[in-house]
């Protein structure tokens, strides 16, 4: 159609441009009349008019062709597009019969394609899992039995301590027995290689209907046996460090029972066995200002995710270190009964307190996402016996003394404390506070739980423990850690008299010194390498030194102090 438009208009274009030619031609025919002689005007103007006729004869001509070809090219798109007409109704038709009865078949085979799609895809995804099987049996994180999951772990240790002041003690000091700066054996260094803090563990998980269900075993070569000896064999006993087990349901509700870090020891997230957050150096004691012990306890806690808040309570083995101070009578001293009480049988270099009730410990832990925070409190009772004493009749030279009936004390005692546990900079530098008052002797490095009276009552010694440091990870096979700490015992009835005769403190030949420590403060800083970690286990290597100073109260003559330095370092191997 566009084209035949076009031609169309070509055609009025040639007949407009004759026409204008024609136009002047006749005009100037009539001026010629009006001024040439009559004789030569009908020849000029009748050659104009032949050629002019002639012109258009063949334009009409080429028109004409023209127009024929459009026609005859618009009958060819007339029939082209008949055909295509009848190709449409052909393929409605088709369609149709499609509709009525093929669509059914189409369908099936669509979801046969589906079928198989999704069966390559599962193939594809059974392959993965068998080769994540085949993997998993040749490199097994843990072992399967009658539906539990048992995983061992734990490193085997080579290390070495140097001490400037010799204790005659292993990898595990004991820190308030430092000695005094003139005791004979602040004069000798020490030096000790060790393979006992070595550490075996094996876990096992399982899963009941509503609850987890796990237990976990801990042990290392610590053990104070009878027959351990540095002369040839160096056998030492292993010990129990950790034994228990534990119930967990998704309400939050979780039950623990065994021997396990105390709920008192610090974590670094929530309230979880394994979780402890303890200081980093090399000696087995940790260090001083950090509370914590490893007993039987039965404990119960509750998480509530939605205030990311844990809360946990525990009944826990008890036990009472008990000081006499130099004001005591002797007559009063040997009557004592039940702080002190030697184990008996395989127990026998063992000394026992008679304990009236567990140890009652609360805590509550918040983990905002800013860090991890702690409360906790501590429940105590205290007893001693005060022996009866028999009548004893009068002499010329001394009075009657009559009998006396024999006497239980028991004292309530109690403590408070609370932790942080905060990262600076995320997974590079994290800084931790504890400080615990009251009753929290023996939990801590000073060991003093109470103190006699001299009428052989009890009085709580309430201490001050504190620690607080940084610990780093400069890059991700170096950590580097700083800590300082103090722990403070105050005056109270005997213990620290300023009475007391600290004179051979002072002196080497003859030493004797029952001066009472003050406090206990000190610093440690420690590094740990790991040269590889991956598939095989960890190689890493540690080293640490630490300060420690011990302080007493004055007393006649002073107050003598014991100073301390120890480089400690360790080659470990952990079990993948």
């Amino acid at each position: 159609m566009n084209r035949h438009f076009r031609i169309t208009l070509r055609v009025l274009t040639s007949a407009i441009a004759i026409l204008c030619l024609l136009a002047p031609s006749h005009a100037q025919t009539a001026k010629h009349a009006a001024h040439k002689p009559p004789a030569a005007t009908p020849g000029a103007s009748q050659a104009e008019l032949d050629q002019i006729k002639q012109t258009i004869a063949e334009q009409h001509t080429q028109e004409q062709q023209r127009l024929d070809a459009l026609q005859t090219e618009n009958q060819q798109l007339g029939q082209q597009l008949k055909s295509a007409e009848e190709k449409l109704a052909q393929a409605s038709e088709e369609i149709g019969r499609l509709s009525a009865g093929q669509i059914a078949p189409i369908a099936q085979l669509q979801s046969a394609v589906e079928s198989l799609k999704s069966a390559e895809a599962a193939t594809a995804g059974s392959l993965a899992k068998e080769q994540k099987l085949d993997q998993a049996r040749d490199n097994p994180t843990a072992l399967r039995y009658r539906g539990v999951t048992l995983t061992p772990g734990g490193y085997f240790a080579a290390e070495s301590l140097y001490r400037s002041h010799a204790e005659n003690a292993e990898i595990n000091t004991s820190w308030a027995s430092i000695p005094f700066d003139a005791q004979p054996m602040a004069h000798l260094s020490e030096f000790r290689v060790t393979a006992r803090q070595t550490r075996l563990t094996l876990r096992a998980d399982g899963a009941l209907a509503r609850a987890q269900v796990s237990s976990y075993f801990e042990t290392d070569f610590l053990g104070s046996g009878f027959g351990a000896s540095e002369v040839q064999t160096n056998g030492y006993s292993n010990r129990i460090r950790q034994m228990w087990g534990r119930v967990q349901f998704p309400s939050g509700w979780t039950f623990v029972g065994g021997q396990m870090w105390s709920l008192i020891t610090t974590n670094r997230v929530g309230i979880e066995n394994l979780a402890e957050q303890c200081p980093t150096l090399v000696d087995s004691t940790t260090f001083l200002g950090f509370d914590y012990a490893r007993q039987v306890a039965v404990r119960v806690t509750k998480r509530f995710d939605a205030s990311k808040v844990t809360a946990g309570f525990s009944a826990e083995n008890a036990a009472t270190v008990g000081i006499t101070p130099a004001n005591v009578p002797a007559s009063v001293s040997s009557l004592l009964s039940g702080l002190s009480t030697t184990g008996v049988g395989a127990l026998s270099n063992t000394t026992y307190s008679t304990n009236v009730a567990p140890d009652l410990i609360a805590k509550v832990a918040f983990d905002p996402s800013f860090g991890h925070f702690e409360i906790k409190a501590i429940g105590r009772t205290f007893r001693d016996r005060l022996d009866s004493t028999p009548a004893v009749a009068a002499t010329k030279t001394t009075p009657a003394v009559p009998a006396t009936p024999g006497t239980n004390n028991t004292l309530l005692g109690g403590g408070i404390g609370g932790a942080a546990y905060l990262p600076v900079f995320t997974r590079k530098v994290s800084y931790l506070a504890q400080g615990m008052w009251g009753a929290v002797g023996r939990y801590g490095a000073t060991s003093t739980d109470v103190i006699i009276k001299p009428n052989g009552g009890l009085s709580v010694e309430k201490d001050l423990h504190a620690i607080t440091g940084f610990e780093t990870h400069p890059t991700m096979r170096l950590d580097w850690n700083v800590y300082a700490s103090d722990e403070y015992l105050p005056r109270d009835y005997g213990y620290g008299l300023k009475t007391i005769d600290n004179t051979k403190c002072f002196i080497e030949t003859g030493f004797s010194c029952s001066a009472s420590t003050r406090n206990l403060e000190g610093g440690a800083t420690s590094i740990w390498y790991r040269f590889y970690k991956g598939p095989a286990g960890t190689v890493q290597f540690g080293a640490n030194y630490i300060y420690i100073r011990k302080n007493t109260w004055t007393g006649i003559s002073g107050a003598p102090r014991g100073i301390e330095s120890i480089i400690e370092s360790s080659f470990r191997y952990y079990l993948p």
